[in-house]
């Protein structure tokens, strides 16, 4: 699947999990040290690996929120592209500036725009 989204949507430089056996391998006092297929996957690509922290579920906080309303969402959506499209694009935002009725996709570029002027924004959003 990683595969896939990299084909897709390209390397990500860094992925964040949690402490999952999938994802890292947890050892103790009957269990030795190793690595994970995932980790060796991500070694392989160069691609660095962030552990959230243990017993601090906020870590995950954005995703497993982003989850919760695909969930009670999906339904009213053709595919779940289009639902990452409202969610990310149309719908505005109570965290960030709601006088201005801003999306995720607005706070993103605003703050992009800050950092580096090289990237080219969506037509609706006053790029070329």
């Amino acid at each position: 699947m990683l595969d896939k989204a990299i084909r897709e949507y390209g390397k990500p430089s860094a992925i964040l999990t949690d402490h999952g056996s999938q994802f890292y391998s947890n050892y103790g006092d009957v269990k030795s040290p190793g690595i994970t297929l995932f980790q060796e996957y991500l070694s392989k690509h160069k691609i660095r690996h962030i552990l959230g922290r243990i017993q601090h579920p906020q870590t995950n906080g954005k995703v497993e929120r982003f989850f919760g309303s695909m969930q009670l969402k999906l339904h009213m959506f053709g595919s779940i592209g289009e639902y990452i499209e409202w969610y990310n694009a149309k719908r505005p935002h109570m965290s960030l500036d709601w006088s201005r009725l801003e999306t995720p996709e607005h706070a993103f570029y605003r703050k992009w725009d800050k950092r580096r002027k090289l990237i080219s924004k969506p037509s609706y959003l006053g790029g070329d």
